[in-house]
């Protein structure tokens, strides 16, 4: 095992920052994407984005867990993905 991997860490770091961060790099690769394919002029609308938080929502909370065991539903992830979409909307999406 890695030496920095041992390094104790908080519980919400180790659990709930994935969820937050997820759409923020999701969407700003898919961003810089689709200005290299359309023009730099290219910026998500807010349904656009809204659409990516329930399509990683019901994704990784309801259609995973239903059929692979390793994937577990849970309510704080919805709110951390919503989170992450109004971070990126607000403030990366320029």
């Amino acid at each position: 095992m890695l030496a920095w991997l041992s390094v104790p860490r908080a519980s919400w770091v180790r659990h709930y920052l994935d969820d937050l961060l997820c759409l923020p790099l999701l969407l700003t690769v898919t961003l810089f994407f689709m200005r290299a394919l359309f023009g730099p002029a290219v910026r998500f609308t807010n349904y656009q984005v809204a659409f990516a938080v329930v399509y990683v929502a019901l994704a990784f909370e309801v259609f995973f867990p239903l059929f692979l065991p390793r994937y577990t539903p849970d309510l704080w992830d919805v709110v951390l993905y919503a989170i992450g979409g109004f971070i990126f909307y607000r403030f990366l999406n320029k």
